[in-house]
């Protein structure tokens, strides 16, 4: 293994952490003299002198995501008029959670501000009138143009944006470009190009993830019983092999073993350790279209009275002193300020010029390359869960389980699949 590879594994293994701290709501960061607990099992993580006077904004999450807690106490610092008061709910299991958040958000309960990060149900709560419109704060309070706007208005419905994130990564497929074309590959042509192409894998993934992005990156209906019995099979058929772990990875992905690799970037150094592994800034290489956008968006309950306060701190994680924050390598994600963003990317260029290790790259990093794959992912991206019916997708991973465990035939899971699919979409 090289130096580089050494270097970026252990940060890919950091990002991974940090990724499943955000989105799950694990590590907590809780001091236990500043937490409290009230009933139905929740509990308040900020406190405040009792002279505080200032106005009381509620923020709902399942934990103290210690990154999240960090704007909150930044922004109770500063802040004259309003004060952030966080309630959580670590007793709750993350599914129990979100089913009970949906039930209080949908009949107009619950806090005044709501972490959405991992939130599979946010098109739901949009559908249905949950959440603030967002759009007259941005147009009232914000130049819109210094932003970038698939991820400024990634939550949008009609001319309404109900939710924003103050960062984003991207999750993009990688494939060489003999096997993908141009990219862009619809559910139909899949079982032609995986055949064509000769790979054993997919994507590197066992048979339920592989289904799981099946239906929401590659666009299998849930609701057509062919489609679905093929994409069940498919994701069999195709799922990781334990025995791939043994090869060198450089040969084992793209058109050998795997047809494509999923990376998770957040910066262009965790595009290095991609380049270095795989040499995906090459010219053989292609992206697949589409790419899935993670952000870790905030919303406004409609029932809200402290609306103004709401927003209030969301507009202060847009401001250009906390994106600037980005700029530390410690902070997650891309900034969607685009100053910010600029800034980030020139230090990063900056530490590659000054580097030896960068050497050993197979294509040598070039800034306008980067720029230019950034540009084509942001021009085709969008949040997984803006696409998604969440709760149909429940019940086919629910039956697809059975399958894939050898208890039920697939003509028995399709079958109840279709009915319990009926009760649904007639509710």
């Amino acid at each position: 293994m090289s130096i580089l590879k050494m270097k970026y594994t252990s940060r890919l293994i950091l990002s991974l952490f940090l990724i499943c701290t955000l989105l799950c709501g694990c590590g907590s960061m809780k001091n236990p003299d500043e937490t409290r607990d009230t009933d139905q099992g929740e509990v308040i993580v900020t406190t405040a002198d009792p002279n505080d006077k200032r106005e009381v904004v509620t923020l709902g999450m399942i934990d103290a995501i210690p990154l999240v807690m960090r704007e909150v106490n930044a922004f109770n610092e500063t802040n004259e008029k309003y004060r952030i008061e966080v309630i959580t709910h670590p007793s709750m299991e993350y599914e129990d959670y979100h089913t009970n958040r949906a039930m209080k958000v949908m009949t107009g309960r619950g806090e005044d501000l709501l972490y959405l990060g991992g939130d599979k149900r946010i098109k739901d709560y949009i559908e249905k009138g949950a959440l603030v419109d967002l759009y007259p704060f941005i147009q009232r309070d914000l130049e819109e143009e210094d932003y970038f706007q698939e991820v400024l208005y990634a939550y949008s419905k009609g001319d309404g944006v109900y939710a924003v994130s103050p960062y984003f990564t991207m999750q993009p497929l990688w494939g060489r470009k003999e096997e993908l074309g141009n990219g862009e590959i619809s559910f139909e042509d899949l079982a032609g190009i995986m055949e064509k192409s000769q790979a054993v894998s997919l994507m590197g993934r066992d048979s339920m993830y592989t289904l799981w992005y099946l239906y929401s990156y590659f666009g299998m209906e849930l609701t057509d019983r062919q489609q679905l019995k093929e994409g069940i099979l498919l994701a069999e058929k195709y799922r990781y092999r334990p025995e791939l772990s043994d090869t060198d990875n450089s040969k084992a992905y793209f058109g050998k073993d795997f047809l494509v690799l999923e990376c998770c970037t957040d910066d262009p150094d965790t595009i290095l350790s991609q380049e270095e592994a795989y040499g995906v800034l090459g010219e053989t290489m292609q992206v697949v279209t589409g790419v899935p956008m993670k952000c870790a968006p905030y919303g406004i309950s409609g029932a809200s009275e402290k609306k103004e306060g709401a927003w209030e701190f969301i507009r202060f994680l847009l401001s250009e002193e906390r994106q600037a924050e980005r700029m530390n390598r410690n902070s997650y994600g891309f900034p969607i300020l685009k100053k910010a963003f600029d800034e980030r990317t020139e230090a990063a260029f900056g530490r590659i010029q000054n580097d030896p290790v960068y050497e050993v790259l197979r294509t040598p990093l070039n800034k306008e390359r980067y720029m230019e794959i950034m540009g084509t992912w942001l021009r085709g991206s969008k949040p997984l869960e803006m696409g998604i019916d969440y709760d149909a997708w429940k019940i086919v991973s629910e039956e697809a389980e059975a399958y894939y465990s050898r208890q039920k035939p697939l003509d028995t899971v399709l079958d109840t699949i279709e009915s319990r699919m009926r009760l649904y979409l007639s509710e």
